[in-house]
């Protein structure tokens, strides 16, 4: 195979081209991303790929030689070679669908036994280690607890020089039996425990959308932006907004759990030279520009010090963001124009309305013109995970 025709993009780029990429259908399927030289991702184009991208691409393309996908056995596969042909149908449907990749954990929807573990299943882990050889922990997801709402995770198997599970697992230290692992998205390394924080790699998307539009409104004020997250979770969008030059001036990271706290300080950047303290009570001026706080976000309005300080709001609570919003909305800057960005979970027939909700909670500060809503997925079969932007201080321009 000659050479063919790669788009090169910095790596800190590399999962936003990727994407547009993808929507323009101008990946070829037939070879594999990867790393090329200086930190750059080399991305293989096919032939409906124009030879001038256009120039909203950050990157260039160049000619090298192509890496071909190599295709591996999936764990369906494995596992039916193991226990027989009919081995996937005799599983419960709770079993047989779909996981979740964590890092280099692996997440399995189950449930809890009275009993022994009903038969095959060693065999389905067995399979799942073995087509994802990256894994080193395998955990049962036995749904979400407590205030916190993290989830429920028993380990059930360990990658050593062999795949352990079963009664094997209680000869192990202690050592290799956590969930501690680190996401790598677009540059960033993000630390967290799913057993012990909330965490969705489904948002990353999500999170780069923001910053471009967090670059645009830092442009329009002509100044960095003073950022509040409240429901921060171990940082990934402060993270991503610090990872920017000059894109903040100021930002306050808040969580309720305090199991937050040590990741916020390993994986915000300004934060990862600092030792955590050990009991954040409420907001802690850390440096300068950063505060943390560990406690109820809608109680952070009763400090004086914070109302009318922020630029930009992020209310990442889905479940509570429409009730929990009018308690936060006095955070904001008044004199000049300020953004919420926020997820609710919706029924279907309310969604058309969302507009008219927020309109009605910024206090009149808005108009349907400075609301831009997206419906992301359908959340369940009656409800909508839906993402919205609202610009208060009814300036003219929209988002």
């Amino acid at each position: 195979m000659g050479p063919m025709r790669h788009f090169s993009v910095p790596s800190v780029r590399a999962q936003e081209t990727i994407e547009k990429l993808r929507q323009n259908g101008w990946i070829s399927n037939d070879y594999r991303i990867h790393p090329g030289s200086e930190e750059n991702i080399l991305i293989p184009l096919n032939f409906d790929a124009p030879n001038d991208i256009p120039d909203d691409f950050v990157g260039e393309i160049i000619s090298t030689t192509p890496l071909p996908i190599t295709r591996s056995k999936s764990w369906q596969e494995i596992f039916e070679e193991e226990v027989g042909g009919l081995g996937l149908s005799e599983l419960d449907e709770g079993w047989a669908r779909g996981h979740e990749i964590v890092g280099d954990v692996l997440i399995q929807p189950a449930q809890r036994f009275s009993g022994n573990i009903p038969q095959n299943i060693d065999s389905l882990i067995r399979a799942k280690m073995q087509a994802h050889p990256r894994i080193r922990v395998l955990a049962f997801d036995y749904g979400v607890q407590g205030e916190y709402r993290v989830r429920d995770l028993e380990i059930a198997a360990v990658r050593t020089d062999r795949i352990i599970l079963g009664n094997e697992l209680e000869s192990l230290s202690s050592e290799l039996l956590h969930t501690d692992t680190t996401i790598r998205e677009s540059g960033l390394h993000i630390k967290l425990n799913p057993a012990k924080v909330y965490f969705s790699s489904k948002l990353e998307t999500e999170r780069l959308e923001t910053i471009r539009i967090l670059q645009d409104f830092k442009k329009e004020l002509n100044r960095p932006l003073a950022i509040c997250d409240p429901y921060c979770g171990v940082g990934p969008a402060l993270a991503h907004i610090c990872a920017q030059k000059d894109l903040s001036s100021t930002i306050l990271a808040n969580d309720l759990n305090p199991n937050c706290i040590p990741y916020i300080f390993k994986n915000i950047p300004p934060l990862q030279s600092i030792q955590p303290p050990k009991n954040i009570d409420g907001l802690m001026q850390i440096t300068p520009k950063v505060l943390v706080g560990n406690m109820d976000a809608q109680k952070i309005p009763s400090d004086n010090a914070q109302l009318g300080q922020w630029d930009v709001l992020l209310v990442n609570l889905p479940h509570m963001s429409l009730n929990h919003l009018p308690s936060l909305i006095p955070l904001l800057k008044t004199e000049t124009p300020s953004l919420v960005r926020g997820w609710s979970i919706l029924p279907h027939d309310e969604v058309e309305d969302l507009p008219n909700r927020l309109i009605s909670i910024s206090g009149g500060r808005t108009t349907t013109h400075n609301i831009k809503i997206k419906v992301r997925k359908q959340y369940a079969p009656s409800h909508d995970m839906v993402g919205y932007w609202m610009r208060l201080c009814g300036a003219p321009t929209g988002i």
